[in-house]
């Protein structure tokens, strides 16, 4: 019996390369948890229009929790109505936000680098 049945990685979203959020669940869609680090995406969603927020995957899968009303590209998604189910690596900017960076190894520190918190300087 494995445990991969039972335990699923928390998917790892990143703006154009830089990682800024754990997609652990807590946010019923990508948009939710997109806002909640201050990421910039144009929506309409919740004032009747489909289609605003939509964004380019450069990698990564996502599901739909509601079917989108718009017509997407292989390449987009519908942040509003989806969650990622792999690693994701979004075509947005990460300017003004959080990311999450890994420290270097120093040959004085040759311990596991832990993630740091880190202010993106753009």
């Amino acid at each position: 019996m494995t445990y991969k049945k039972f335990f699923k990685k928390a998917p790892i979203v990143s703006l154009k390369g830089q990682p800024v959020i754990l997609f652990d669940g807590k946010h019923s869609s990508l948009l939710e948890a997109l806002e909640s680090k201050k990421v910039k995406v144009f929506s309409e969603c919740r004032n009747g229009f489909c289609g605003a927020c939509k964004t380019t995957v450069i990698s990564g899968e996502v599901s739909y929790v509601t079917q989108p009303l718009a017509e997407l590209r292989a390449d987009e998604c519908l942040p509003c109505c989806c969650v990622p189910e792999t690693d994701l690596n979004l075509k947005l900017s990460c300017k003004g936000v959080e990311v999450v960076a890994k420290r270097q190894y120093t040959e004085a520190n040759t311990s596991v680098p832990a993630m740091t918190k880190l202010a993106h300087e753009s």
